[in-house]
């Protein structure tokens, strides 16, 4: 169970590290406007919720590292991924491969503590 709470707190830190600039318009502008998205109401709107959320969710996991919780991140970190292929398909900036990589990682990392803590516990 340490191993799946280990790396299940460290990709929520890389969350809220990565998606803390969501949470406000303010900043969330800046970050779009640094990606050449464009910067209008229904955007920003969208950002701010996704960064809400996944700030919220970050600060779930840390607190409560559980195997189900993880598990139920590593899914949805596969589902981003999905989308980042999509949007790279779809001419959308190149640094998203970054983002598409970073979630390649944490999604393998969380998926391996999940089977070696099932296989210890």
């Amino acid at each position: 169970m340490m191993i799946i709470a280990r790396w299940g707190r460290a990709g929520a830190l890389y969350d809220l590290v990565a998606s803390a600039a969501f949470l406000t318009p303010w900043s969330a502008a800046w970050i779009l406007d640094l990606f050449g998205s464009p910067v209008d109401g229904m955007s920003l709107l969208l950002a701010t919720l996704f960064g809400t959320v996944v700030v919220m969710w970050s600060i779930a996991r840390w607190y409560r590292p559980e195997p189900l919780l993880i598990a139920i991140d590593t899914v949805g970190r596969a589902l981003f991924s999905i989308w980042f292929v999509w949007a790279l398909t779809h001419g959308q900036p190149k640094i998203l491969a970054l983002y598409l990589g970073l979630e390649l990682f944490w999604g393998a990392a969380q998926l391996r503590a999940l089977l070696v803590g099932r296989r210890a516990g």
